[in-house]
């Protein structure tokens, strides 16, 4: 076996390095890595510009012009491996990387970067900073009868032939001690005597994902007491998942990305709770990410093992 590997990897270096590089780019970037340090002809071949031209993203050179910050790099190769931390874009409204291990591009939306119904009235929602956030800013929601969170991307940012998943980011949070409310014309102020989250084990709050090409898809989980039953509201259990210091991601869809679309392409999503009028708050959003599906796939699997 060995000798037989060592003939072929003889028989590689023989080759042309444009050869070796034209095969390379029909690999990852995980296999070009790989293959890179089995012989010299493939590490100069795994190093070149044209190869990692390849792993790159279609639009990434959109991207970077809407960097806050311009990237340094001497290389492709540099440049993937910058990419694969997460660059700010838009102003600071979103985030942008890529999975090292496959090239495919991952985004984060900033709650600036939504549709947060009264989220300018600082009565119901609050704009604060955390240390370790993705964001400057994040939201806090105070109190609301109306909880309505949307938003919408342009999908030719995304990386063509796969799956994409939305999911919102949340933290339940205790609300500040002092809060204002309006009944008609009135404005009465009450006192919450606690910190934690309330209003939230009521009704479930819903979450859908649409595309400009027809798929839509929709589900349901209250974000306190999650394994509450939805079935009877008529909507199957969103999934979520725990990632740390009290933070969850709830998925609101899946949706498949095309290859060699043309036309505008987008996905709209939103989460909601509008029914009843019932008072909630104490939540914290980080904002939306919109990531291949199976790195969603593979970080439940690590978290259930």
């Amino acid at each position: 076996m060995g000798d037989d590997l060592n003939e072929a990897l003889l028989t590689m270096s023989d080759l042309p390095e444009n050869c070796l590089s034209r095969v390379l780019e029909l690999t990852t970037p995980k296999d070009v890595c790989r293959v890179s340090v089995l012989c010299r002809a493939l590490k100069f071949a795994g190093n070149s510009n044209c190869v990692w031209e390849k792993m790159l993203p279609p639009h990434h050179r959109d991207l970077l012009a809407r960097a806050c910050n311009p990237l340094q790099f001497n290389s492709k190769k540099e440049l993937y491996f910058s990419l694969c931390e997460p660059v700010s874009i838009d102003k600071g409204t979103k985030k942008f990387w890529l999975d090292k291990a496959t090239g495919k591009a991952c985004f984060m939306l900033s709650p600036r970067d939504l549709a947060i119904t009264w989220g300018g009235d600082d009565r119901y929602w609050h704009w604060i900073s955390r240390d370790g956030s993705s964001f400057e800013d994040i939201a806090e929601l105070i109190a609301v009868c109306w909880f309505e969170v949307q938003g919408v991307f342009d999908c030719k940012l995304l990386s063509p032939g796969i799956a994409y998943t939305v999911s919102f980011k949340l933290k339940l949070n205790g609300p500040a001690s002092n809060h204002r409310r309006r009944l008609g014309t009135m404005i009465h102020a009450f006192h919450m005597n606690h910190r934690s989250p309330y209003g939230w084990d009521i009704k479930p709050v819903k979450f859908s994902v649409t595309t400009s090409w027809g798929h839509q898809q929709q589900s349901a989980r209250f974000l306190r007491n999650t394994e509450n039953p939805v079935d009877n509201e008529g909507y199957q259990m969103t999934s979520f998942r725990h990632v740390g210091k009290g933070w969850m991601e709830f998925d609101a869809g899946e949706f498949f990305v095309e290859e060699n679309e043309d036309g505008p392409k987008e996905v709209k999503f939103y989460m909601n709770e509008l029914i009843g009028g019932d008072w909630k708050g104490g939540l914290l959003l980080e904002g939306v990410k919109i990531q291949p599906s199976y790195l969603v796939t593979e970080r439940h699997n690590v978290r259930e093992e």
